[in-house]
This record gives C-alpha cells, structure tokens and sequence, in this order.
C-alpha cells in the first residue's frame, strides 16, 4: 500500500469513530426518559366498556329492517348510514344505523360472517336508502353471487 491510502484509510476510520462517538453522545442527552409515563386516568381520555341502552337509544337510529319490502319499493329507510347491529324481538328486526359521516374496513378471518352478516345487510339498506357505496371483495363472491343466494343469507 502507498502513504497516500494509508492516510486516507486512517482518515476515514478517524472519521467513522468520531461520529460514531457523536450519536452516542446525542443519544446520551436526547432520549425520551424525559416523557412521564401515565396510567390509565392520568390525562387520558376515554375507557372501553359497552355502550348503556340509553346510550345506544341516542346514538344509533333505529330503523325497521324490512327489506322485502324495500324491494318493492315500499317502507323506504329515509336515513343513509351503515348497519351497525340489529335488535331482534318476536319476529321483526330493528337495525341500528349509525348515520354520521364515517367509512367502513371491514377485516376478519375466514368464516367469521362478514359477508352473510355485515356485507348483504348494508348493501340491502344501502340501496334502499339510496346510498351510494363501493365494496370490494377479493374472492368474488359479493359480486358473483346471484340474487337469490344474496337474499337468503339475509
């Protein structure tokens, strides 16, 4: 090896350990150990319980779920929204639409129910509101399938 590679080998090892040396210093007075950790209640807000009947009373609006008839154009939903849940009692179905300004993800494992339970109801109230939506489904199936398949899961 020449002088001049030499040097320059020295030089940029002296270089590579100096900032080396600098970061761990910086990491050394910037840390985030400075952040108070805080315990549920300490500033924070909200908590996870289920919702009260009052609760759900004034947040959903409770429509009559009666899509044999919205087929025939008849008992119209007149609030758009998205089919949250339903309340069942002696043989008519209440659906719980939330009515705000929201959007949808819906994830889940195979066999779980998103399309027999969640995707053909709000599609059901969707066009019978007069909802415009989108719905994507990678295997086909919400597309694929036939009416009659679609109105029996439902």
């Amino acid at each position: 090896m020449q002088t001049s590679q030499i040097i320059i080998l020295i030089v940029a090892g002296l270089t590579m350990f100096g900032v080396i040396g600098f970061l761990s210093l910086m990491a050394h007075y910037y840390t985030l150990n400075g952040i108070k950790s805080r315990t549920v209640g300490d500033g924070q807000h909200g908590i996870a319980r289920w919702a009260t009947r009052r609760e759900i009373q004034k947040t959903y609006n409770h429509v009559p779920y009666e899509p044999k008839l919205w087929r025939r154009k008849k008992n119209l939903p007149a609030v758009q929204g998205l089919v949250v849940g339903c309340k069942s009692s002696r043989g008519s179905v209440t659906a719980l639409v939330d009515a705000g300004d929201i959007h949808c993800l819906m994830i889940g494992a195979a066999g779980v129910g998103k399309t027999a339970n969640f995707l053909y109801p709000n599609l059901e109230y969707a066009c019978a509101s007069g909802m415009s939506f989108l719905t994507t489904d990678t295997k086909g199936g919400a597309t694929r399938c036939d009416t009659r398949t679609a109105l029996q899961a439902v």
